[in-house]
């Protein structure tokens, strides 16, 4: 028997997920697929977003010239994290999206959480 994961629980809709194997309604949702590509999208579009953000660091610095070094200083790291955070986030998000149809269309995204049966809807 497999050992049985963290889930979240599907409340019956009015379609009603039911185990092909035992006929419960008790069923949780894997979401491997939408976990992985979350993470892999915010890694990537970290790395993305402070690539990008090299040019936004200038452009900060060159802002906060008019304030003097201390103002290029902190302009330049204000616009390397804004870069970074907003590339991590975007990536996230479409990561997870992906991850979603991943789920939906390829992996057994469904298990019994009365026998443990995983099964795709």
């Amino acid at each position: 028997m497999q050992a049985i994961q963290e889930f979240s629980i599907q409340e019956p809709t009015g379609a009603g997920l039911e185990c092909p194997n035992c006929g419960s309604r008790r069923i949780g949702s894997r979401n491997h697929g939408r976990k992985t590509g979350g993470a892999l999208g915010a890694v990537a579009g970290g790395a993305a977003g402070a690539a990008g953000a090299m040019s936004g660091a200038e452009l900060g610095a060159t802002a906060g010239m008019v304030a003097g070094p201390v103002g290029a200083a902190i302009g330049g790291l204000f616009g390397a994290l804004m870069g970074g955070l907003i590339g991590g986030s975007a990536g996230c998000a479409v990561g997870s999206k992906m991850g979603s149809v991943v789920d939906d269309n390829l992996l057994d995204n469904y298990q019994c959480l009365e026998c443990g049966y995983t099964f795709s809807s």
